[in-house]
């Protein structure tokens, strides 16, 4: 498990110079979430459900680290992470991610999310009143999307068969 923000994992990044992509391991888990008992809550249920979670509390280190190392087997944004800025790390890592699973874990009524969020085929929105049972359910489903796990063609996309 790593909270914080994420400085166990990517301390290469303030050599001076690009950082060669270190791999993720496999079934990783990165959670942005800046309220400290609920990211607590996230990596261990990350870790009871056998992934190896890192824990961002605030979206810049979030960033940073899809340019140092592959990314991970599925992401958690919190909605209302700092400043509001979870619109903004969506479109961010649906941008250079396009295949990425994303949960997002929310105390927010999903209809108060964007379309964009709502209508995404790799996205799930999970209700933080859910408890435990939701969230497990919610990352069974992000790892089961993983693109190892699915056909896909040459160019990365799944293959319709």
């Amino acid at each position: 498990m790593h909270l914080g923000s994420g400085v166990n994992l990517f301390a290469a990044a303030h050599l001076g110079r690009p950082p060669a992509r270190a791999p993720s391991p496999r079934n990783a888990v990165w959670v942005v979430e800046d309220e400290p008992s609920a990211a607590e809550l996230a990596a261990d249920l990350c870790q009871g459900c056998g992934a190896d979670p890192s824990v961002f509390r605030s979206a810049l280190p979030f960033l940073r680290a899809f340019r140092e190392v592959e990314p991970p087997s599925a992401g958690v944004l919190d909605w209302r992470v700092g400043h509001e800025l979870s619109a903004a790390l969506f479109m961010a890592t649906r941008h250079r991610f396009p295949q990425l699973p994303v949960i997002y874990w929310t105390g927010s009524e999903a209809t108060s999310l964007p379309a964009m969020i709502r209508d995404d085929p790799l996205t799930i929105i999970v209700d933080k009143a859910g408890g435990a049972t939701a969230f497990e359910d919610g990352l069974h489903w992000a790892l089961a999307q993983q693109p190892s796990l699915r056909e896909t063609d040459a160019s990365g996309q799944e293959a319709n068969r």
